[in-house]
């Protein structure tokens, strides 16, 4: 079972992920600050992260920062933040996607699958 870590300090937005993909059958992990984000996936090691930028302790680009240094993992940076120099931000800062709020779930999920499929096929890095 393939396990996504959710960052993000919205609880309605966070319970809805959740659902949704437990649904589809993922594992998922909650960090609701930036801190916990970087320690949960450090800890845990999900196959792939949902990450908000506007969150307590760490903004989202910073943890995508310290993330991209430290592993390998497909990162989606799902945020209202949604004009041209954000996302550009957002995939300097490392992310592979940037999906802007509001979303259809049913996108998400199929940018999540993409992600993880593309993952698998790729050789690890080089260290």
């Amino acid at each position: 079972m393939k396990k996504i870590l959710i960052a993000d300090d919205e609880p309605t937005l966070v319970s809805t992920l959740q659902y949704n993909l437990e649904r589809e059958g993922y594992s998922v992990v909650i960090a609701t600050d930036g801190e916990a984000a970087v320690a949960a996936a450090r800890e845990r090691h999900p196959d792939l992260i949902v990450l908000d930028i506007m969150m307590p302790r760490l903004n989202g680009l910073e943890v995508c920062r310290i993330l991209r240094r430290e592993m390998h993992v497909p990162i989606v940076i799902l945020s209202a933040r949604g004009d041209e120099r954000d996302r550009a931000a957002g995939v300097e800062a490392g992310a592979d996607d940037y999906v802007t709020k509001p979303f259809s779930m049913g996108e998400l999920i199929a940018r999540i699958g993409v992600l993880l499929l593309r993952s698998e096929c790729l050789p690890p890095p080089d260290k």
